[in-house]
């Protein structure tokens, strides 16, 4: 008979019996022992240690379930308990959000606008924020209540209380042309008290142009004889119930007349641009303009235009408000010449290598008829190629002595000039790609018609000769910009940082240098600047050698650096003005295998002290792809 090994049971007390146990009979004792035999022969044996721990799990296991069931619930407690905060359960929808303002207004008149927004829920709105967005030649005055930001453009609204309505009133002076429509633009942003995150409504109300609350009246005489002084009186008049600042007044007047000066303010960067005094409410104010015609002014209707405009406070750019044209006419009694070089009368400017177009008129302004006319062009020989000439009337050409005749040989409308008669002709060269020899600064040159006719007065024959004006033509310096990106020096010492080629997922540095030169003429006012693409990071190192340092704007991304003047020969016999900086790319996944653009075109502009002229030199983009880096060239695309 084999037993159940019993060494693994622990702590088991057998207590005695108090009194002995009565034997049973010997049969019924074998009878037992055979079933307890029997009993532990069964192959199933029982091992009390391992019920135990059988026992043990089951009891972990429930104390999990019901830990598991517990959080549960008291996640779903909390989510209702959450939404049900302040009383009520937030929605987007509830939050309004009305913008008011005039459909139309007339430039110039102050304007009111009203936001008014409601909270129409149980739920409070935290962090409240309201941005605006002014459209141009809207000048902010006040607002009620008092912006976070002086210029009108934020307001702060710690807290909007369930089912609170309020608003914001904002005055100010609206500037634009008749028929302009101008957009305003305002931002709510919020949190509600019952959940953390941010929202935003955005509402937009727009007003036309409609008039202009500035008049103005031209008078003068119809008639003027060619010798006498044009006197032009301007009246200028204020309709609305404000008083008006900024107002300029812009006279573009006909070729070969000459204006004197009036005693205004001109306005910088405008020609023949004035800033008048400021109107009071339903006041009038007025201007004398004077001048005369001269030898190339053109017989008959010659037309002014004058226009009243405003510049709003930080702006440039004139904006006008009302425009009249007066017409007079010009009584002359004789032969008349005009001449325009690139539609200029008297001084215009041009580039080497650029073509000039020379367009003349004839006019008989008497009552007594030319023959046999002879028209002659005389120009500085130096400074033209003569073989670009172009010429539809095939004047002959003397280029050593810089002239060219028409005759009613090549010209037959050159044989008779009527009364009131006149004509026209048209030509035009190209100037040289570098200055003529010896000419090193102040470069231009001169152009002026002749005529020579005959006229048959009573039984005399006379002959009568006439000139032009006599335009100049002044040379542009040369102005230029180069730009370059740069990992290394030219001596592989290396200028960026990181890996190269650029690697998703890594920062790798280049450095963008931008030169400038200048030939002749001293460059004055010049402004470089760039944008940088999204992804592309400024670092804040940079350097110049001459200028204002380089800055960089982070709403618009434009990097800019400035310099009042650019001397003579500056990258030519002298240094070149250099500024440099640093920008970062991290490439992304969708970057891999692809060139990154690092700076978008490059403009310089400055104006020409010399020609007055305003020059601009541009350049290209540069990108990870460094041409001019010997060291890098080919390492532009992006890799994993």
């Amino acid at each position: 008979m084999s037993t159940k090994d019993t060494s693994r049971v622990t702590d088991i007390t057998i207590e005695p019996p108090l009194e002995p146990a009565p034997q049973p009979p010997q049969d019924e004792r074998q009878k037992a022992e055979r079933e307890f035999a029997q009993f532990y022969q069964q192959q199933e044996s029982y091992d009390v240690p391992q019920l135990l721990r059988q026992n043990r799990r089951r009891r972990l296991w429930l104390y999990a379930i019901s830990i598991l069931a517990l959080l549960l619930g008291l996640a779903l407690a909390g989510f209702f308990i959450f939404n049900n905060q302040g009383g009520g359960k937030f929605g987007e929808e509830a939050v309004k959000v009305e913008f008011l303002g005039p459909a139309a207004a007339p430039s110039g008149q102050v304007v009111e606008y009203r936001l008014s927004y409601t909270n129409d829920q149980s739920v409070d709105l935290l962090n409240t924020e309201i941005n605006l967005r002014y459209p141009g030649g809207f000048t902010f005055q006040e607002a009620a209540p008092q912006p976070a930001a002086a210029d009108g453009t934020k307001f702060s609204l710690p807290r909007i209380a369930a089912h609170e309505t309020g608003s914001i009133t904002i005055r100010g002076q609206l500037v634009g042309e008749v028929g302009e429509e101008k957009t305003f633009g305002a931002v709510l942003t919020y949190e509600p008290d019952n959940f953390r995150a941010q929202f935003a409504k955005s509402v937009t109300v727009k007003t036309q142009i409609v008039a202009s609350v500035v008049n103005v009246e031209v008078s003068g005489p119809t008639q003027l004889p060619a010798d006498q002084t044009l006197l032009l009186t301007v009246t200028y008049r204020n309709s609305s119930a404000n008083k008006l600042t900024g107002l300029v007044l812009r006279l573009t007047s006909p070729g070969g007349f000459e204006l004197e000066l009036p005693q205004l303010e001109p306005l910088s960067g405008s020609n023949n641009t004035w800033k008048l005094p400021d109107i009071e409410p339903r006041g009038e104010g007025k201007i004398e303009l004077r001048g005369k015609f001269t030898e190339a002014a053109i017989a008959g209707n010659q037309g002014f235009r004058l226009a009243i405009g405003l510049v709003p406070p930080e702006a440039k750019d004139l904006t006008v408000q009302e425009e009249k044209i007066f017409n007079t006419t010009l009584i002359k009694s004789h032969l008349t010449l005009s001449l325009t070089a690139n539609d200029v009368s008297l001084k215009s400017a041009v580039d080497l290598g650029q073509e000039v177009v020379y367009d003349l008129v004839y006019s008989n302004e008497g009552e007594v008829s030319f023959s046999d006319l002879v028209l002659v062009a005389r120009l500085n020989p130096l400074f033209f190629d003569w073989t670009s000439l172009r010429d539809t009337a095939d004047g002959v050409v003397d280029a050593q002595a810089g002239t060219i005749t028409w005759t009613k040989d090549n010209l037959p409308a050159l044989e008779a000039l009527s009364a009131a008669g006149s004509g026209s002709l048209r030509f035009s060269l190209r100037t040289p790609a570098v200055l003529p020899a010896g000419v090193t600064s102040g470069p231009s040159f001169k152009a002026q018609l002749a005529v020579r006719a005959k006229q048959l007065v009573g039984d005399s024959l006379r002959e009568v000769s006439a000139q032009s004006n006599e335009v100049e033509t002044k040379v542009n310096t040369q102005f230029s910009l180069s730009v370059e990106g740069r990992y290394y020096t030219d001596q592989l010492v290396k200028l960026g940082s990181g890996p190269l080629p650029p690697k998703v997922g890594q920062t790798t540095t280049y450095v963008v240098f931008w030169r400038l030169s200048n030939s002749w003429s001293e460059v004055d006012n010049i402004e470089v600047n760039t944008t940088l693409p999204a992804g592309v990071i400024w670092t804040g190192q940079s350097t110049v050698t001459a200028g204002q340092k380089v800055t960089f704007n982070p709403n618009t991304r434009e990097v800019r650096w400035q310099l009042n003047r650019l001397p003579p020969g500056a990258g030519v016999v002298l240094d070149k003005p250099e500024a440099s900086f640093e920008v970062a790319v991290t490439p992304e996944e969708p970057d891999a295998d692809k060139i990154l653009v690092l700076t978008k075109t490059t403009t310089a502009t400055g104006r020409d002290n010399f020609s007055g002229a305003d020059l601009i030199a541009t350049a290209k983009f540069i990108t990870t792809d460094l041409d001019d880096d010997l060291g890098a060239q080919g390492k532009g695309v992006v890799v994993r």
